[in-house]
């Protein structure tokens, strides 16, 4: 993982309003602050840009910039699916349990950068997100709040998106809060090939860890999911537990294993 003195806060707009944003941003996080991106003293940077807020890498010695992790959901991918894919027939939301008629209230509880949640808020399902990552907990704040800027996604994420910051584990166990479904995306175990090459997936992991904690997460997802738990795995990766799901449901490069529930 990243060491926190590894990383610091900055903006690469001039204006002293985007400024009191990155110092309270700073503070709240914890993180050393750098007036400009030129006086940084870190090789990490979460920056302020007039795109949003971005998780850059800035090599030592260089003035070059590359964005590591951005959470967009109006332009790119996330937009992509919300334009061409909102269909409950996606394996996404069969996985999840959607149905004609009905919408299950669902905790992603590897919210990541949010992805599937907002997909599946998309599809009109109340979905709460939480992400134990500070960093990747800021990045979906200020995603969130420019998709509830924009008129064809503001309705989705003022009405049906929920953020937590913290372990799932302990929202899981001090909540009284009820979920037909709880979603589990864990890092996938580490391999030399696929998707885990990815810059994203990299960094991901570089932030937050490992998920050795996946399979104690599944057994308090059990007790707690009034329906199902939903778990995406790798398509030949092994199961998070041995617990063995009801069903799967297969794609090409990754698979949903789905644990029913059932309780009343």
């Amino acid at each position: 993982m990243l060491p926190q003195n590894a990383i610091s806060v900055s903006s690469t707009i001039d204006s002293s309003i985007i400024l009191q944003k990155a110092i309270a941003l700073a503070v709240k996080l914890n993180l050393p602050f750098a007036p400009s991106i030129e006086q940084r003293t870190t090789e990490f940077v979460l920056a302020y840009t007039p795109k949003g807020l971005q998780f850059l890498h800035m090599p030592a010695g260089t003035q070059k910039s590359f964005c590591l992790l951005f959470v967009d959901f109006i332009h790119g991918k996330n937009g992509f699916r919300l334009a061409r894919d909102c269909t409950i027939k996606q394996p996404l939301a069969r996985a999840a349990g959607l149905k004609p008629g009905f919408r299950p209230t669902i905790l992603d509880g590897t919210a990541g950068n949010g992805a599937d949640g907002f997909v599946l808020a998309s599809l009109g399902c109340r979905v709460t997100l939480c992400e134990r990552s500070p960093i990747i907990g800021a990045l979906l704040e200020d995603g969130l709040a420019r998709a509830a800027g924009e008129q064809r996604t503001a309705e989705i994420v003022e009405q049906r998106i929920n953020l937590k910051l913290g372990d799932t584990r302990d929202y899981l166990a001090n909540s009284s809060e009820t979920f037909h479904t709880i979603y589990l995306d864990p890092m996938y175990p580490h391999r030399q090939s696929s998707a885990l090459n990815k810059q994203t997936l990299r960094t991901i992991r570089s932030l937050v860890g490992g998920d050795s904690d996946g399979a104690d997460l599944l057994d308090k997802a059990l007790v707690k999911a009034e329906n199902r738990v939903v778990v995406k795995r790798p398509h030949k990766a092994p199961l998070l537990s041995s617990i063995q799901p009801s069903h799967v449901i297969s794609m090409k490069n990754s698979r949903y294993d789905v644990y029913l529930t059932f309780k009343a």
